[in-house]
């Protein structure tokens, strides 16, 4: 359990740092397209968090696979939503009054964003799936 919390904070640190790079260098402005691999790290990423760290936790179920995937998937949503009022806020208070560029390009770029983000929950989920399968039929 170590080395996956260990792999998971250098992951999310790097991710961390990378963003507040490309903000304070103005690379999503620049490269408008720095948004989407971002959106699908960040899936990826809160989908880890949550297999690793929330879901062990959780006593009310019994770790079915079609659950941890609904699970996992749904969590990264949540937060891809809240990461999404966070740039509609972002805009509001601090692109309009001149600070910054603006975050949110309009209801497409929003739906492309969320279904980054549900794409790499997907990724993540199908790899972590597909490993505990492969490890319990291994021990067997």
């Amino acid at each position: 359990m170590f080395f996956i919390k260990k792999t998971f904070l250098t992951f999310l640190i790097i991710f961390l740092l990378f963003h507040v790079l490309a903000t304070v260098y103005y690379w999503y402005w620049k490269f408008t397209w720095l948004d989407i691999p971002m959106h699908f790290l960040g899936g990826f990423l809160t989908a880890m968090l949550f297999a690793y760290f929330i879901y062990p936790k959780l006593q009310i179920i019994n770790h079915k696979t079609l659950i941890a995937f609904i699970l996992f998937i749904s969590f990264s949503a949540l937060i891809g939503i809240f990461w999404e009022f966070y740039e509609f806020f972002y805009d509001i208070f601090i692109s309009s009054r001149g600070f910054s560029g603006v975050m949110q390009y309009g209801a497409a770029d929003t739906i492309a964003d969320l279904l980054m983000d549900l794409s790499g929950a997907f990724v993540f989920s199908a790899i972590f799936m597909l490993s505990k399968k492969y490890f319990y039929s291994s021990q067997e």
